[in-house]
C-alpha cells in the first residue's frame, strides 16, 4: 500500500497527471462484464481459473455536468465480485485509478460517451479500488442519478426511427419514451457459445408512435426492469442501437455498450409525454380507429407484410402479450358484404371511447355523460382481404377507406382518377394488425 496521501477530487478536477486521488460518484451506467483468456504469463496449467481474466465499465456521474467510465481489468472472481456488489443508483468511492486520455483509451470506443475528456483505469493491485460510499451528501449524490445525460431536443421520436427502416439499423439515437409492456424473461441459448442468457422484452411507447419493441440482454437491466411500472415509467435513452427484426418484420431497439438510460429523468418533456400517451389509443379498436382520425399517420407505416406473416405475427409464435404493430399488405377485397346479414356500423361512448351494444340508449358507465349525443355512430364494416399467401378475415373497413372502394366502383360509370389496384391494407383499420 502507498504510503502517499490521498487527494478528494471531483471529476471536474480530474487531468492526465493525477495521481493519489479519491473520487466519490454515483453509477449511471454498468456494462455486461466480459471475460477472456489471458494472454500474459503461462500459469494456466497450474492454476486454470488464473489464466481468465475481466472487464467491467461502471459510467459515474458526481455532478448535474459531469460523468466519467471507470474500467476495472482483474481476474474473473473479482470481476464477478465487483458485478455483484455494485449497481445502478449506488454511489462509490473509486480509490487511486490510472488517468487515461479518452483518446489513447481503445476500450473507449465500446463505452458510453461521458463529458470528460479523461476515462479511469484499475487493476487488482491493493492500492486501486472501488467501495460503496455511506458518507456525507448520500442523497445528493443518488439525486443525480435521474439527471439526463443528453437534452430532450436531441432525442427522435420513435415514428422517424421506424420510418427509417433499413437505412439507419446499426445506428445509434437517443430517445425518450414511456413503459409500455413488460414481457416475461426468456432463456436463450446463445449459438456461439451453448450458454442460457436471459433476455426481456419492453414495449415502449411515445407520442408518435403506440408501440416499439425494446430487447435486454444485459443483466443489470434483465433485473432492474422488475422496478419498473407500465404507463408510468419514463425512460429517456441516449445511444440505444436501432435494429430490424426479421421474425417481427419490424424496427426494434436494442442496448449496446454505450446505452445509457435515465428512469423517470427530472425533465419537463418526461411529465408532457406521459400526460400525451395517456389520449392515445391503446386498445386493437382504438389502434384501428386511429389510422382515420390522423392519431398514427399512416405515412409513417413503411413496413410492407403478405398475409402470412401477419398471421404468423399476430395469432402465431412470434405474438407478443398487448403488443401491437401495423404494417401495410397489398392485397385484393374478397368478400364485402353490404346488404348481407353482417353488422355495417357500430357505436362509441365520445367519454370513454367504450363499444356499445345497438340496443344501449346511453353508456353504461357511471362516470360518462348520460344522453343520447355522447353516443358516435361509425360506419365499421368487415371485410376478407386476400393475397398470395392467404386471407385476412373480418377487417374494419373505415370512412377513408370506403370512399377509395367507391372511386374504384365509380370508374365504371365514366370516373377516371387514377385509383390503386389493391388497397394497402395498413391503411385498413384491421384489428388483426395491431394486436
Amino acid at each position: 500500500m502507498s504510503s502517499d496521501i490521498l487527494v478528494t477530487k471531483r471529476i471536474s478536477q480530474i487531468t492526465q497527471d493525477s495521481r493519489n486521488f479519491i473520487f466519490t460518484g454515483v453509477i449511471i451506467g454498468k456494462n455486461e462484464p466480459k471475460f477472456f483468456e489471458s494472454t500474459s504469463g503461462r500459469r494456466a496449467a497450474e492454476h486454470e481459473s488464473s489464466s481468465v481474466r475481466g472487464v467491467l465499465t461502471l459510467t459515474v456521474r458526481d455532478s448535474d455536468r459531469d460523468t466519467i467510465n471507470c474500467t476495472v481489468w482483474a481476474s474473473q472472481p473479482m470481476i464477478e465480485s465487483y458485478d455483484g456488489l455494485f449497481h445502478i443508483g449506488d454511489v462509490v468511492n473509486v480509490t487511486n485509478p490510472r488517468v487515461l486520455h479518452s483518446s489513447h483509451d481503445k476500450s473507449e470506443q465500446f463505452n458510453p460517451r461521458s463529458t470528460c475528456p479523461y476515462s479511469l483505469s484499475l487493476g487488482e493491485s491493493g492500492e486501486s479500488g472501488i467501495k460503496l460510499y455511506e458518507g456525507a451528501g448520500l442523497e445528493r449524490f443518488r439525486k443525480l442519478v435521474s439527471v439526463a445525460p443528453v437534452l430532450s431536443s436531441e432525442t427522435y421520436p420513435l415514428a422517424d426511427v421506424a420510418s427509417g427502416g433499413h437505412s439507419i439499423c446499426g445506428q445509434s439515437v437517443n430517445t425518450l419514451v414511456v413503459v409500455r409492456t413488460i414481457r416475461p424473461r426468456k432463456q436463450i441459448v446463445i449459438s456461439r457459445t451453448g450458454k442460457l442468457k436471459n433476455l426481456r422484452e419492453v414495449v415502449v411507447m411515445d407520442a408518435s408512435h403506440a408501440g416499439m419493441v425494446m430487447k435486454f440482454w444485459n443483466n443489470e437491466y434483465v433485473e432492474r426492469i422488475d422496478k419498473w411500472i407500465p404507463m408510468t415509467t419514463v425512460l429517456l435513452i441516449m445511444d440505444v442501437r436501432v435494429e430490424y427484426n426479421e421474425f417481427h418484420k419490424s424496427i426494434c431497439l436494442g442496448m449496446s455498450g454505450k446505452t445509457i438510460i435515465t428512469e423517470d429523468p427530472a425533465i419537463e418533456e418526461a411529465d408532457q409525454l406521459l400526460l400525451q400517451v395517456m389520449k392515445m389509443p391503446l386498445n386493437d379498436s382504438e389502434i384501428a380507429r386511429s389510422l382515420s382520425d390522423g392519431t398514427i399517420d399512416p405515412i409513417n407505416i413503411t413496413t410492407v407484410m403478405t398475409v402470412q406473416q401477419i398471421l404468423d405475427r399476430a395469432e402465431g409464435d412470434l405474438k407478443g402479450d398487448e403488443d401491437q404493430f401495423t404494417a401495410l399488405c397489398y392485397a385484393v377485397v374478397s368478400k364485402l358484404d353490404l346488404d348481407g346479414c353482417s353488422k355495417i356500423t357500430s357505436r362509441k361512448c365520445l367519454t370513454c371511447n367504450s363499444l356499445l351494444r345497438m340496443a344501449d340508449q346511453k353508456c353504461p358507465r357511471d362516470e360518462c355523460l348520460p344522453n343520447p349525443y355522447n353516443i358516435h355512430t361509425y360506419f365499421d364494416i368487415p371485410v376478407d382481404i386476400t393475397d398470395h399467401t392467404g386471407t385476412l378475415s373480418n377487417c374494419r373497413l373505415g370512412k377513408d377507406q370506403m370512399a377509395l372502394l367507391a372511386r374504384k366502383m365509380c370508374r365504371k360509370s365514366g370516373y377516371q382518377e387514377k385509383v390503386p389496384h389493391s388497397i394497402p391494407v395498413g391503411l385498413l383499420d384491421c384489428g388483426v394488425l395491431h394486436r
